[in-house]
């Protein structure tokens, strides 16, 4: 009976990790020529890679004491030919993050669910001025100002974008704008939601 010849398992081990980095490198590529401007990371879905005409700028939250929740606020800026529709967010750091909106009739501000935010093609969306914004519930951990929390922001036709989101604190307005006045003693104004009118005496 010939004898049979093994190749020494060193030289299996390498070729087994050669396949192996050969089957990541394109994966790593694609992911690292994924990331879109700073703080933001592109995420491909189901249609590919969200378009890189799709920016996120000042990306923030109101965060408020006692695990209360907390206001998510950011500007999409939608450079492409499409309109784009966001659906829906998550957080690992909170366990549910809504798509809400500020909305005043009779002098009495309320914030509505939404189902879908509209940006359409070749404009630019501010949640804080136009009334919209991320309610975020129940933290998973404990956050505090200073933080950054990672929000993935889920669009209709299947793609994602993740964005680092800056923790401010309860009197904060977005970066690079004037402090927000409160609402009332003890409680601050949320961007997009006016304060309800003292009651005359």
């Amino acid at each position: 009976m010939p004898p049979t010849h093994r190749r020494p398992l060193p030289f299996r081990a390498a070729l087994l990790a050669g396949l192996a980095a050969a089957t990541l490198l394109p994966a790593l590529a694609s992911a690292s020529s994924a990331t879109a401007g700073s703080g933001q990371t592109v995420v491909a879905g189901p249609h590919g890679p969200v378009p890189e005409a799709l920016q996120i700028e000042q990306a923030w939250i109101r965060w408020l004491p006692a695990n209360l929740p907390a206001g998510g606020y950011l500007t999409v800026t939608n450079r492409s030919d499409q309109p784009v529709v966001l659906v829906g967010a998550s957080s690992p750091d909170y366990a549910s993050v809504e798509l809400h909106r500020s909305v005043t009739e009779g002098g009495v501000s309320r914030m509505d669910p939404v189902a879908r935010i509209v940006i359409p093609p070749h404009s630019m969306l501010d949640f804080g001025t136009t009334g919209y914004h991320l309610m975020l519930m129940m933290p998973t951990r404990p956050v505090a100002p200073g933080d950054r929390v990672p929000i993935t922001l889920h669009f209709v036709d299947g793609r994602v974008l993740v964005a680092n989101f800056e923790v401010r604190k309860p009197d904060a307005s977005a970066p690079g704008t004037t402090p927000a006045m409160p609402a009332m003693p003890g409680m601050p104004a949320m961007p997009g939601m006016p304060a309800k009118p003292a009651s005359p005496h």
